[in-house]
């Protein structure tokens, strides 16, 4: 990938836990890279993220499509009372691979 490309910096939250996602677009305008950051700079949740950041990434930039990683990560449902197909990501990389699949179908975030 080149040194410089459109970016796109989110924050997400789980559980009370917060972390800023940068998401890095190739070319033809699909996320091919992310970089997690914790609340807590040197924590190991900040070293976890980051390492699962650099294994999505490369997936993401040999082809493997971010929508089948976030099926793969843990979910829960949305409603424990009630019976739903809807799911919420389990964990800060469930909700980073979230974001990913919807920028993968999202062509407002296209470059050309």
């Amino acid at each position: 990938m080149p040194a410089r490309r459109p970016a796109l910096t989110e924050a997400l939250e789980v559980d009370g836990c917060h972390v800023l996602a940068t998401v890095g677009f190739d070319a033809a305008g699909q996320p091919r890279e992310i970089f997690l950051v914790a609340d807590k700079a040197g924590s190991m949740l900040s070293t976890l993220l980051a390492d699962a950041a650099v294994a999505v990434s490369v997936a993401l930039q040999h082809g493997v499509q971010a929508q089948a990683l976030a099926k793969s990560i843990g979910r829960v449902p949305v409603g424990l009372d009630r019976p739903s197909t809807a799911e919420l990501p389990a964990s800060l990389l469930g909700a980073a691979l979230d974001l990913l699949s919807r920028l993968e179908v999202n062509t407002k975030w296209r470059y050309r």
